[in-house]
């Protein structure tokens, strides 16, 4: 038989080689198999579930088309998100002028913004990784997460962590600017405060942490300003916003929520709202308090914890980059999993810092990812209806969260992260 070729490029050197490899490793071939059905079905969910996305898409639209037409935000008419949320909403609205500003040639610009958001994170992976095996797990879960990736902002936030966590320690003023940039642009960064604190108190250089906190300030500085000249006096209002909010569906409390109704403990109806579903039941005055509670102990207790190994780590060397980007995933996996809103595009904050750590939580996260589509945009109306399999799948994904989290945290001391 022939080599498997295409011109210029050889992709299976021997084909009686691969098949003698995919004989004896059977398990290969079923992973294999589920990627390949994964695919044509995120295929599918591109081209004809586009109507998933056109809710959010549509109101990034109309911010954009409000602020051409001379409003301004948070003065004139309000807005859901942080101010420097605005500049990906903003952008594509600008570029689609050359279009006659359409629906759809905002798309269009939309969808390539953050095709060049991603290749901005995956040059940023590639200056950091040493081993090469990080870019290439990136660009997996890229690949696999596009039905969400492509049509969200959260690439951008995304990306300015990892500018914060990439030049850390060789351009510390950057580092301060960029995560207080991703803070500005959606608040979720703003848990990584104190894993740099505590990077740069154990590591003994201060010298860096003044120019993080340099950095920092100058950003809050020129946002403050830019509020106060255009006088957007609800600048804070997303925050409201926010904590008006239920518990969502596809949290990991509202996945419990659900099992509980499909075993007949509860009763609970599915409500939309905040541009999102979410429970309604008896109960959710009691789970929104034990969320209020239990998360200032879980970062109180993450914060000891990551104190704790970085001083130990510290005795005996250096805090490696991959130690510090452990600790970042965790708290912002932490942040994930303790909130009553679990949005889909919520993964893509992780997407450029899973790929630094270990070969399993890379895979757990992959299958996390593939999980979180197969529900939004894949069949979310199944779980609306609180049909048991979507329940099930639902739980499944948040309890490989759980795993992963637990991944991520044993990575934060080991000595040296085998990739």
């Amino acid at each position: 038989m022939s080599e498997f070729k295409i011109p210029g490029m050889q992709l299976v050197p021997d084909n009686a080689a691969l098949r003698k490899y995919l004989t004896k490793s059977p398990r290969h071939v079923l992973v294999l198999s589920v990627v390949l059905v994964y695919l044509a079905l995120e295929s599918y969910y591109l081209f004809f579930r586009f109507h998933a996305h056109t809710q959010d898409l549509a109101l990034y639209h109309r911010i954009a088309a409000k602020i051409w037409d001379g409003q301004i935000p948070f003065r004139d008419f309000r807005v859901e998100y942080p101010i420097f949320a605005l500049i990906p909403i903003l952008l594509p609205g600008l570029l689609s002028q050359l279009a006659g500003g359409s629906f759809e040639s905002y798309v269009c610009w939309f969808v390539l913004q953050n095709l060049a958001l991603g290749a901005g994170m995956a040059w940023t992976i590639a200056q950091s990784d040493a081993s090469g095996k990080a870019l290439p797990r990136f660009l997996i879960g890229m690949l696999l997460f596009l039905p969400i990736f492509l049509f969200r902002f959260d690439p951008f936030p995304a990306m300015l962590t990892t500018f914060a966590i990439a030049y850390v320690s060789g351009k510390p003023f950057v580092s301060g600017m960029s995560l207080m940039a991703s803070i500005v642009a959606k608040l979720y960064s703003i848990v990584l405060v104190p894993v740099f604190g505590l990077y740069y108190l154990f590591s003994r250089d201060f010298r860096k942490l003044f120019w993080v906190a340099l950095g920092a300030c100058c950003t809050l500085v020129i946002t403050l300003g830019c509020i106060a000249f255009a006088r957007m006096e609800a600048a804070s209002d997303f925050m409201h916003y926010h904590l008006l909010r239920g518990i969502q569906i596809e949290s990991l409390s509202g996945g419990i929520l659900l099992l509980l109704e499909q075993t007949g403990l509860l009763e609970l109806e599915v409500a939309q709202n905040f541009g999102a579903m979410h429970l309604e039941t008896s109960l959710s005055g009691l789970v929104l308090q034990m969320i209020n509670i239990s998360t200032p102990v879980c970062f109180l207790a993450m914060a000891v914890f990551l104190g704790r190994s970085f001083y130990r780590i510290s005795r005996s060397g250096n805090i490696t980059f991959r130690q510090l980007n452990a600790a970042a995933a965790a708290q912002i996996l932490l942040f994930i999993l303790l909130n009553k809103v679990l949005s889909p595009q919520y993964l893509i904050w992780l997407l450029p810092l899973i790929p630094f750590c270990r070969f399993r939580a890379s895979l757990i996260f992959t299958a996390a990812l593939m999980l979180t589509v197969l529900i939004f945009p894949g069949h979310y109306y199944n779980l609306i209806s609180k049909q048991l399999l979507m329940v099930v799948i639902l739980n499944i994904r948040n309890g490989l969260l759980i795993w992963l989290f637990i991944q991520v945290v044993s990575d934060v001391t080991r000595d040296r992260v085998r990739s």
